[in-house]
């Protein structure tokens, strides 16, 4: 189906609170792959989890840390990670400004 719409029109609501804090996000897209806009507060995170889909990650602006197994990255703006599924990743916000980021879920094909 097709749309346009401003993204100012979606409202910020919490992301997964069973294993994140302070994370926020906007559904762009919700089908078989699943966009969203998602911020991190100073101080808020994505624990450690694994998830029965695939991740890619494109930070946009911020300061933090990416986990990618027990590897951690500097988060920059137009880093990009990709998490297969079943793989342990998270991220937190390190800063003291938003981090900012675009985040794809992707079922395995």
């Amino acid at each position: 189906m097709s749309s346009v719409f401003e993204l100012s029109s979606l409202e910020w609501q919490p992301v997964r609170p069973e294993v994140a804090r302070g994370v926020l996000g906007k559904t762009l897209l919700d089908g078989k792959v699943k966009v969203v806009l998602t911020r991190v507060v100073p101080g808020g995170k994505f624990t450690r989890h694994r998830d029965q889909y695939a991740h890619l990650f494109y930070f946009l602006s911020g300061e933090g840390t990416v986990w990618v197994g027990d590897k951690p990255f500097a988060t920059r703006a137009g880093l990009v990670a990709q998490i297969s599924a079943g793989e342990e990743h998270a991220y937190e916000n390190a800063g003291h400004e938003d981090l900012v980021l675009v985040s794809l879920n992707i079922p395995e094909l």
